[in-house]
């Protein structure tokens, strides 16, 4: 009789039916003592042999996962716990507000070992019944995959299950920018204004309004005419610090005459302040905090009678004049500081659809004349 015959025993019954069980060797732990595993199967003892051999297959090619009782939601009060390091504080802000207000609430009560795909594509279906938006139900997504492939490095569970849930599906709004109208108007409203300066150059640029706030005297190159950003600004509920850009590596982006000069007249009048940051919002010499600006300058939209502009709008609107102006994708996307050409052809897909019209145009008036002398040989 084979060996998995004799270890397995009989250990009495549940619900009318045969409890087997067994014990199994594990690999030592990392102090070298030894360990066991003991394996328990309710049914016949047919499948209950069948069970046995398949865990002592997971444990010989290392799948196996010690059971415990642990809940998702004390795993992921752990990972955040542990997560600081790993995370920018924006970044680990947002993870903690996901968690707290709606991971936890809806999957915490549930082990960690039995959360399934199913658990996860009825959470997704209620957060979008309660009319979360897409962008917001993938956002929670994305926050268990990362932890559920934590606990599957720490051989927790046996699976990521978020990678095999139904991923909430995201559809894309139209980009919002800015008409020639609209940028006369945005212009006028902001001349004057401690806003000037820098919505022009964030429409020369299309930096991001982190960038921008980050951006110093340092990092302007007056005789080349070029930014460098080097840094970002980001806000959190301890308050605005620095950090690298999101693309993790600095860019140069040369500025056009027209906002060089308004930063020529934006520099004598901070020169007071001395060589800090470019855009000061107060007489210390402060940067704008994001939010603070963002406020602002939402306000300012409103006045110009713009509706639905926020900062990034003119970073839509900067990229999506050089596409319709026939600058090359690889020039926005370094401009952008996008880590990929595809990301910025996605973004902006509505002005490539334009230039592929352009484009057509273009090969007809090449092609036409080749057809006709081709057409007029044959006749």
């Amino acid at each position: 009789m084979p060996d998995t015959d004799r270890r397995l025993k009989k250990r009495g019954s549940k619900n009318g039916r045969a409890v087997w069980s067994a014990i199994l060797p594990l690999p030592r732990d990392a102090n070298g003592r030894r360990r066991q595993h003991r394996f328990t199967f309710i049914g016949n003892k047919k499948d209950a042999q069948k069970a046995l051999v398949a865990e002592e297959a997971a444990i010989g090619c290392g799948n196996y996962v010690e059971r415990d009782r642990t809940t998702f939601g004390q795993y992921i009060t752990a990972f955040l716990a542990g997560s600081k390091a790993h995370y920018a504080p924006k970044t680990q802000e947002r993870f903690e507000g996901i968690a707290r207000l709606h991971v936890i609430p809806k999957l915490g009560d549930v082990p960690l070992q039995k959360l399934s795909a199913s658990n996860l594509n009825a959470a997704y279906a209620e957060w979008g019944a309660a009319e979360y938006s897409a962008t917001t139900v993938l956002h929670h997504h994305r926050f268990v995959h990362i932890v559920l492939a934590q606990a599957l490095r720490e051989s927790r569970v046996q699976q990521n299950v978020a990678a095999v849930a139904r991923k909430p599906k995201l559809t894309r709004r139209e980009m919002r920018f800015l008409s020639d109208e609209e940028l006369a108007k945005l212009l006028a409203t902001a001349s004057g204004t401690p806003l000037e300066a820098i919505v022009t150059v964030g429409l020369a640029s299309g930096a991001r309004l982190g960038e921008l706030c980050g951006a110093k005297w340092d990092d302007l190159d007056a005789r080349r005419g070029t930014l460098s950003i080097r840094r970002s600004l980001q806000q959190t509920k301890a308050g605005v610090s620095e950090k690298p850009p999101k693309s993790g590596k600095a860019r140069i982006i040369t500025l056009p005459e027209s906002a060089s000069e308004a930063l020529r007249r934006h520099r004598i009048a901070q020169a007071r302040l001395g060589p800090g940051y470019i855009f000061a919002y107060d007489d210390a010499g402060n940067p704008w905090a994001p939010y603070t600006l963002s406020k602002r300058f939402s306000a300012l939209a409103s006045g110009a009678g713009l509706q639905g502009v926020t900062f990034h709008t003119m970073r839509h609107t900067h990229a999506s004049q050089l596409l319709a102006a026939g600058v090359h994708p690889k020039v926005v996307q370094e401009r952008l500081g996008h880590s990929t050409i595809a990301i910025t052809m996605d973004l902006y897909s509505h002005v490539s659809e334009g230039l592929q019209a352009e484009a057509a145009v273009k090969l007809d008036a090449v092609l036409r004349p080749v057809l006709a002398s081709v057409s007029g040989s044959g006749a």
